[in-house]
């Protein structure tokens, strides 16, 4: 390459940086400050756990069952702290409300709430799955439904079907109580409940059949 050529590339390389140089500083600045930021973001949010792990720690402590109001603590943590200790406050607080207080009510709402706050999918099947029993329990048998409808996993088949089978026997379905009965059955439950489920599924079976019959009846009728 002859020294005219070699002027004429460094000439079109300053000519390119002059155009270019701003850009090319603008794009070096904002990756800096992505850069730190990202790091100051990160040891914020490290700083921020810890400040509530040990928050979460001292308000668990404080919790007794001779004083109902040391829940209360516990909720309001809960309702303002954007960490996942919010999220353990809510279950915990939830068990107490079922427990000391017997407030199936409140601790669905606290529940709903809980899982509004995580997008982890093992620690959201619990949720939905205790909601579902609270709502069992308040009469809620469709919304308990809905709820175990958000559980996919498989390996939450055995107690997802069976409060299902539970939930569909009060509504009186009870030909899909069977089933849900029967997928419970298939899916490995311990030996508690299998023991359980084949009783609930006998009586299930009983009153389908017998259900069955009246239906027929009523249409001969």
């Amino acid at each position: 390459m002859s020294h005219s050529d070699n002027e004429e590339k460094l000439q079109e390389i300053q000519e390119f940086l002059g155009k270019t140089w701003k850009i090319m500083v603008a794009i070096i600045i904002i990756g800096l400050l992505a850069f730190w930021g990202w790091r100051y973001w990160k040891s914020h949010n490290v700083e921020k756990a810890m400040v509530a792990s040990s928050q979460y720690e001292q308000l668990i402590a404080k919790l007794s069952n001779d004083d109902p109001t040391s829940i209360d603590g516990l909720v309001k943590f809960a309702d303002q702290n954007d960490t996942v200790y919010s999220v353990f406050a809510d279950l915990k607080a939830a068990q107490l409300y079922v427990e000391n207080k017997k407030d199936y009510s409140g601790a669905e709402q606290l529940l709903i709430a809980a899982s509004k706050k995580t997008d982890s999918e093992p620690v959201l099947a619990i949720i939905n799955i205790r909601i579902a029993r609270l709502q069992y329990q308040l009469g809620k048998y469709e919304d308990s439904l809905k709820s175990l409808d958000k559980v996919t996993n498989s390996n939450w088949a055995s107690i997802v079907n069976n409060i299902r089978g539970d939930a569909l026997a009060k509504m009186e379905k009870y030909s899909l109580a069977c089933n849900a009965y029967e997928v419970a059955l298939a899916s490995q439950p311990t030996p508690e409940q299998e023991k359980e489920l084949k009783m609930k599924l006998n009586k299930a079976q009983y009153l389908a059949a017998k259900q069955s019959q009246e239906q027929q009846k009523s249409v001969k009728n």
